[in-house]
């Protein structure tokens, strides 16, 4: 299936290749304001063979963009619908409830093991001062003699 999509990718890269070439190959609307400024002659020796050049166009540019956009709807449905169900690599997604691990300066050289240590340390210190805080000594406390 996986062959599928890759071959469904290629193709809608060259479908948007192939739309922007039909797109820059059509004049613009300015230039029909030219030919009707310039005169008959133009009209009626021009305007035959480049009506049949510019429908040309327009239906190329129609059905590769309904094309291009079919092909997309169908490589998002059969990414979502078949391979999501299929997904192999379930093992390897990280588990979201585990810890994050703790964010280290790029510069330093510290292993992980050295950073996890450090960061029980720090809790524990943390944790004992809040402790000790928290328990007040009757001789650290003021005495209000009368």
């Amino acid at each position: 299936m996986e062959v599928l999509v890759l071959i469904m990718e290629i193709v809608l890269c060259l479908f948007s290749l192939f739309l922007i070439a039909v797109v820059l190959l059509q004049s613009g609307r300015s230039a029909g304001l030219t030919g009707d400024i310039a005169g008959g002659a133009e009209t009626f020796l021009g305007k035959s063979k480049a009506k049949g050049y510019e429908g040309t166009l327009k239906k190329l540019t129609k059905v590769t963009a309904v094309g291009m956009m079919i092909l997309a709807v169908a490589l998002v449905l059969i990414q979502v619908y078949v391979l999501g169900a299929e997904t192999p690599d379930e093992a390897t997604t990280p588990d979201v409830s585990s810890t994050p691990a703790p964010l280290t300066n790029p510069s330093e050289s510290v292993s992980a093991e050295t950073s996890e240590e450090a960061t029980v340390e720090a809790t524990i210190e943390a944790s004992a001062e809040i402790s000790a805080e928290a328990t007040v000594s009757p001789e650290a406390s003021p005495t209000t003699t009368p």
